[in-house]
């Protein structure tokens, strides 16, 4: 009788030791609502400002498709992993269908609003708070048009669907290079990230307040990384790290991260029924871009697509461009081979990369809570 039950109490002690989301049912998610930048956007740009021309989207889509890449970025692929079509832009009228979700990132979109226009700083209107309203309308008038009938109703997502959702967030990697392109030190870029940050958590708390629950929120990458801002930003040789990256902007990413990932921690407290996932997405592209021959990569810091310098970067002439060679033009085209390459344009991922990231990401291994994307509604038990 004592030895059954000392295995009955054995069996409960496992039992209990488990953490609860690898026992839990997957989450089913009947919609995403994503909010971003360019490393999310999926034509919100291209629908208001112009479509990002070729070779844009040649490897997957053959086509330009929104996208500034050479073919899907991360949230496409977390659309696939939830069962779900790709997200159409909330800003494109052209054959769009909402029913399982919108996308209201744009490419160039920062978490503060900007105080210059796009045309003079590179940086969109659009900023997180704007996305805001463009959500809260969507809510609303979708559901108008939703029970009016007829064909658009068929284009609408469920009114159950906005508190059952997935909410995704990439944002921030503006906020910072906004900075350095207005010639602040990255002391002064620094100094306004809690602001920043606090625009954010208005933001959740807004969508929380609407009645959204399961948040996906993305760290900053290693902005030092990218050629656009190591060729636009002079740095000095002691400033670059062993792996060829700008180790001053890199140190005020992780900063940023780190007041993101208190800024979570205290949503939890705020927002008692939300299941808010911090993904480490820094630690995965600076491991690639740091071990890209591991990986299968080469060349990490130079862009697949673009021309001349050192990084195959030109702010004047981008991928896509025209420029004369031996006094013919010639449009800037892709290298011969993206699936080997990281940078796609100097300031964005090939599809290869952001399926590798993905791949990374996706099981929770770099999360906080410690849980994979198709278990990102279950709630972690501390908080």
């Amino acid at each position: 009788m004592e030895l059954r039950l000392r295995i009955l109490l054995s069996f409960i002690a496992v039992a209990f030791s488990v953490e609860p989301w690898k026992v839990s049912a997957t989450c089913e998610f009947p919609a995403v609502f994503n909010f971003g930048d360019s490393n999310s956007d999926t034509g919100g740009l291209s629908a208001a400002f112009g479509q990002a021309g070729p070779p844009a989207g040649e490897t997957y889509f053959h086509a330009p498709a929104g996208r500034y890449s050479d073919g899907r970025l991360i949230i496409d692929f977390i659309a696939e992993s939830v069962g779900l079509p790709y997200l159409s832009a909330f800003l494109d009228a052209l054959g769009s269908n909402f029913t399982h979700g919108a996308n209201f990132a744009t490419a160039g979109s920062t978490i503060r609003p900007p105080n210059a226009t796009l045309s003079q700083s590179g940086f969109s209107p659009i900023s997180l708070n704007v996305q805001w309203y463009e959500f809260h309308d969507f809510h609303r008038r979708s559901q108008i048009i939703r029970n009016q009938g007829g064909v658009f109703s068929q284009l609408m997502p469920k009114e159950e669907s906005f508190s059952r959702a997935l909410y995704t967030f990439d944002i921030g990697q503006n906020d910072l290079t906004y900075g350095y392109f207005s010639n602040m030190s990255t002391d002064q870029v620094r100094a306004y990230v809690p602001d920043v940050l606090g625009q954010f958590r208005t933001v959740i708390k807004d969508i929380y307040d609407q009645g959204g629950r399961s948040f996906w929120i993305h760290n900053t990458g290693p902005v030092g990384c990218l050629p656009y801002v190591m060729d636009r930003v002079p740095i000095t040789a002691g400033q670059v790290d062993k792996y060829g990256c700008a180790d001053p902007f890199n140190e005020v990413a992780k900063y940023f991260n780190l007041k993101l990932k208190e800024m979570v921690q205290k949503l939890r407290q705020e927002l008692p029924e939300a299941a808010i996932t911090y993904v480490d997405v820094y630690s995965v592209k600076y491991t690639l871009i740091t071990k890209a021959k591991k990986f299968g990569f080469v060349q990490p810091l130079r862009a697949c697509c673009g021309h001349g310098g050192k990084y195959n970067y030109n702010i004047h002439v981008g991928c896509g461009g025209k420029v004369k060679v031996d006094g013919k033009e010639v449009v800037v085209g892709s290298c011969k081979d993206p699936s080997v390459k990281i940078n796609w344009d100097g300031v964005h991922f090939t599809e290869a990369a952001n399926k590798w990231i993905f791949d990374k990401i996706v099981g929770g291994e770099f999360s906080d809570p410690p849980i994979p994307l198709n278990m990102a509604c279950q709630r972690h038990p501390a908080q």
